[in-house]
Protein backbone atom coordinates (compact mmCIF):
# COMPACT_ATOMS: atom_id res chain seq x y z
CA UNK A 1 0.00 0.00 0.00
CA UNK A 2 3.02 2.42 1.15
CA UNK A 3 4.40 1.46 -2.53
CA UNK A 4 1.40 2.53 -4.31
CA UNK A 5 0.78 6.01 -2.57
CA UNK A 6 4.75 6.56 -3.38
CA UNK A 7 4.75 5.87 -6.56
CA UNK A 8 1.19 8.17 -7.04
CA UNK A 9 2.72 11.08 -5.46
CA UNK A 10 6.42 10.52 -7.82
CA UNK A 11 3.57 10.39 -10.77
CA UNK A 12 1.62 13.39 -10.00
CA UNK A 13 4.69 15.54 -9.22
CA UNK A 14 6.46 14.71 -12.00
CA UNK A 15 3.11 15.25 -14.18
CA UNK A 16 2.80 18.09 -12.78
CA UNK A 17 6.47 19.73 -13.57
CA UNK A 18 5.97 18.61 -16.86
CA UNK A 19 2.84 20.41 -17.39
CA UNK A 20 3.74 23.81 -16.10
CA UNK A 21 6.39 23.67 -18.46
CA UNK A 22 4.59 23.59 -21.67
CA UNK A 23 1.85 26.11 -19.87
CA UNK A 24 5.23 28.20 -18.84
CA UNK A 25 5.71 28.48 -22.95
CA UNK A 26 4.56 30.90 -25.32
CA UNK A 27 3.50 31.32 -29.10
CA UNK A 28 3.81 33.99 -31.07
CA UNK A 29 1.52 34.76 -34.17
CA UNK A 30 1.66 37.98 -36.81
CA UNK A 31 -2.10 38.38 -37.12
CA UNK A 32 -4.19 40.22 -40.26
CA UNK A 33 -7.40 41.87 -39.29
CA UNK A 34 -9.64 44.20 -41.27
CA UNK A 35 -9.97 47.92 -39.70
CA UNK A 36 -13.14 46.48 -37.83
CA UNK A 37 -11.11 43.94 -36.01
CA UNK A 38 -12.24 40.82 -38.00
CA UNK A 39 -9.88 38.13 -38.38
CA UNK A 40 -7.90 37.48 -41.83
CA UNK A 41 -4.87 35.53 -40.94
CA UNK A 42 -1.57 34.94 -38.96
CA UNK A 43 1.38 33.18 -39.38
CA UNK A 44 3.62 31.71 -36.54
CA UNK A 45 6.94 33.61 -35.92
CA UNK A 46 9.42 32.07 -33.85
CA UNK A 47 11.42 32.87 -30.93
CA UNK A 48 14.51 31.10 -31.65
CA UNK A 49 16.55 30.80 -34.84
CA UNK A 50 15.77 27.87 -37.07
CA UNK A 51 17.50 27.23 -40.56
CA UNK A 52 15.64 28.95 -43.23
CA UNK A 53 14.56 31.59 -41.00
CA UNK A 54 15.57 35.56 -40.59
CA UNK A 55 16.45 37.35 -37.55
CA UNK A 56 13.98 40.79 -37.52
CA UNK A 57 13.34 43.08 -34.44
CA UNK A 58 9.53 43.59 -34.38
CA UNK A 59 9.02 46.61 -31.09
CA UNK A 60 12.35 46.19 -29.57
CA UNK A 61 12.06 41.69 -29.70
CA UNK A 62 13.79 39.37 -31.98
CA UNK A 63 12.03 37.40 -33.49
CA UNK A 64 13.17 34.61 -36.24
CA UNK A 65 10.66 34.68 -39.49
CA UNK A 66 10.48 32.94 -42.90
CA UNK A 67 10.51 34.79 -46.28
CA UNK A 68 6.84 33.67 -46.69
CA UNK A 69 5.31 35.48 -43.86
CA UNK A 70 7.90 38.85 -44.60
CA UNK A 71 6.21 38.73 -47.70
CA UNK A 72 2.49 38.08 -46.54
CA UNK A 73 2.97 40.99 -43.69
CA UNK A 74 3.95 43.43 -47.18
CA UNK A 75 0.72 42.11 -48.59
CA UNK A 76 -1.29 43.01 -45.38
CA UNK A 77 0.06 45.97 -45.25
CA UNK A 78 -0.48 47.02 -48.97
CA UNK A 79 -3.70 45.99 -48.82
CA UNK A 80 -4.36 48.25 -45.59
CA UNK A 81 -4.47 45.39 -42.92
CA UNK A 82 -4.02 45.90 -39.49
CA UNK A 83 -1.34 43.56 -38.07
CA UNK A 84 -0.50 42.64 -34.66
CA UNK A 85 1.95 40.65 -33.19
CA UNK A 86 0.62 38.33 -30.42
CA UNK A 87 1.55 36.12 -27.91
CA UNK A 88 -0.21 32.86 -26.96
CA UNK A 89 0.44 31.02 -23.85
CA UNK A 90 -2.44 28.72 -24.32
CA UNK A 91 -5.35 30.16 -21.76
CA UNK A 92 -4.65 34.29 -22.50
CA UNK A 93 -3.26 36.66 -26.05
CA UNK A 94 -1.44 39.32 -25.19
CA UNK A 95 -0.53 41.84 -28.26
CA UNK A 96 3.03 42.43 -28.21
CA UNK A 97 3.36 45.35 -31.20
CA UNK A 98 0.63 46.80 -33.29
CA UNK A 99 2.45 49.30 -35.07
CA UNK A 100 2.02 48.39 -38.57
CA UNK A 101 5.26 50.46 -39.85
CA UNK A 102 7.62 47.86 -37.64
CA UNK A 103 6.62 44.70 -39.54
CA UNK A 104 9.74 43.77 -41.83
CA UNK A 105 9.90 43.94 -45.09
CA UNK A 106 11.90 41.77 -47.95
CA UNK A 107 14.55 44.74 -47.82
CA UNK A 108 14.95 44.69 -44.08
CA UNK A 109 16.40 41.34 -43.89
CA UNK A 110 19.41 42.09 -45.30
CA UNK A 111 19.60 39.69 -48.80
CA UNK A 112 21.57 41.09 -51.67
CA UNK A 113 18.90 42.20 -54.81
CA UNK A 114 19.22 39.02 -56.42
CA UNK A 115 18.12 36.91 -53.05
CA UNK A 116 15.02 39.27 -52.75
CA UNK A 117 13.76 39.09 -56.14
CA UNK A 118 14.40 35.23 -56.18
CA UNK A 119 12.25 34.94 -53.10
CA UNK A 120 9.56 37.90 -54.68
CA UNK A 121 9.18 35.55 -58.07
CA UNK A 122 8.92 32.50 -56.61
CA UNK A 123 5.64 33.97 -54.27
CA UNK A 124 3.92 35.67 -57.03
CA UNK A 125 0.97 33.60 -58.94
CA UNK A 126 1.86 32.14 -61.70
CA UNK A 127 -0.02 34.92 -64.14
CA UNK A 128 2.30 37.03 -62.93
CA UNK A 129 5.78 35.25 -63.67
CA UNK A 130 6.24 35.84 -67.40
CA UNK A 131 3.70 38.96 -67.51
CA UNK A 132 4.85 42.11 -69.30
CA UNK A 133 2.47 43.60 -67.07
CA UNK A 134 4.84 42.49 -64.21
CA UNK A 135 7.52 44.21 -65.79
CA UNK A 136 5.88 47.33 -66.06
CA UNK A 137 4.66 47.49 -62.45
CA UNK A 138 8.24 46.61 -61.29
CA UNK A 139 9.81 49.43 -63.56
CA UNK A 140 7.55 51.73 -61.38
CA UNK A 141 7.63 50.40 -58.17
CA UNK A 142 10.49 53.11 -57.00
CA UNK A 143 7.71 55.93 -58.03
CA UNK A 144 5.46 55.40 -55.16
Amino acid sequence: MKHSVACLIVALVTGSAFTSTAFGQSDFYIRSQFSNGKFTGFHEILTEPEPGYHQVSYCDRLFWVSSTTVIWTEEQNAAGQTLVLEENDGSSRTIVCSDNAAFATLDDLGLSRREVAKIRRANEPLDMKSSRLRTIRDAFKQFK
